[in-house]
């Protein structure tokens, strides 16, 4: 099994053209290229595109979000009281 996994993975890796492929050279006047090292740099762009707009009801939604975690939390520590409770109970009893 685990020669059968080597292989997937020996043939995954050489299908794609091997772990170590020669890299292009871009010229040297093209931006964001380092001047002799051949490797290219990043540059970053001058006009990012804006972030996503929050609207106001964005804080309503989290208070709510957060009061229902918290409903829902303490609904489950209540279950888990009542389920342990009757395991008691039923521990308990003289018929069993």
């Amino acid at each position: 099994m685990l020669i059968a996994g080597v292989l997937v993975v020996l043939v995954g890796v050489l299908a794609c053209g091997g772990p170590a492929q020669a890299a292009v050279p871009i010229a040297a006047a093209e931006p964001g290229v380092a001047m002799g090292s051949g490797a290219p740099v990043l540059v970053q762009d001058p006009s990012p595109e804006p972030g996503p707009q929050l609207d106001p009801q964005t804080e309503a939604d989290s208070r709510k979000t957060k009061n229902k975690l918290i409903v829902g939390g303490a609904a489950l520590v209540l279950l888990l009281i009542v389920i342990w409770g009757r395991k008691q109970r039923n521990k308990n009893r003289p018929g069993k």
